[in-house]
């Protein structure tokens, strides 16, 4: 009886491993390997495709453009405003300085801001209110601001992705460092 057992436990695990190999699509037998392939072939006259091996899935242009009006500037030197407001308010516990400042600033540059302990910022205090610095091409979505602050000069890279988008610092470091 034991050995009767022994075979259907054995035969369940081929079973059950069977399965498992069809469905991650490595056993040869799979149906969808005798399908043919019948995506389109990719267009020669497209420069840029953003693809997933030699299937093609969109076309990539980028971002649209956008104006760098007086307007945009504006809010991107209001918003910048308000995050050197919250970088420099080194009284506050690490965590309280984090959450008072993550609003502000992209995903991207959290990453590194959660790391940064605010009784260690050399910039403490702002002495001055925020002006644009020159860019080479001016861009509807980038903005840089320029504080003068107790450890001299700083800027806040202002970034927004869309026109309807909220201006968000991707940066806040020394004038010398860019």
């Amino acid at each position: 009886m034991e050995n009767l057992t022994n075979k259907k436990k054995a035969a369940t695990a081929i079973a059950a491993g069977a399965v498992v190999l069809m469905l991650s699509g490595c056993w040869g037998g799979s149906p969808v390997a005798d399908q043919q392939n019948t995506e389109p072939a990719p267009d020669p006259s497209v420069s840029c495709l953003v693809s997933c091996q030699d299937v093609p899935q969109a076309e990539h242009t980028g971002p649209p453009s956008l104006a760098a009006d007086a307007t945009a500037t504006e809010d991107a030197i209001e918003a910048a405003v308000k995050v050197m407001a919250a970088y420099t308010d080194t009284s506050k516990s690490k965590e309280e300085w984090f959450q008072a400042l993550a609003p502000l600033i992209t995903t991207a540059y959290a990453q590194d801001a959660q790391y940064i302990q605010p009784s260690r910022l050399k910039a403490r205090t702002v002495a001055s209110a925020g002006s644009v610095v020159p860019a080479d091409v001016p861009d509807g979505h980038q903005v840089r601001v320029k504080f003068t602050t107790n450890a001299g000069e700083w800027v806040v890279i202002m970034t927004r992705a869309s026109a309807g988008a909220p201006w968000l610092a991707s940066n806040v470091l020394p004038l010398e460092a860019i």
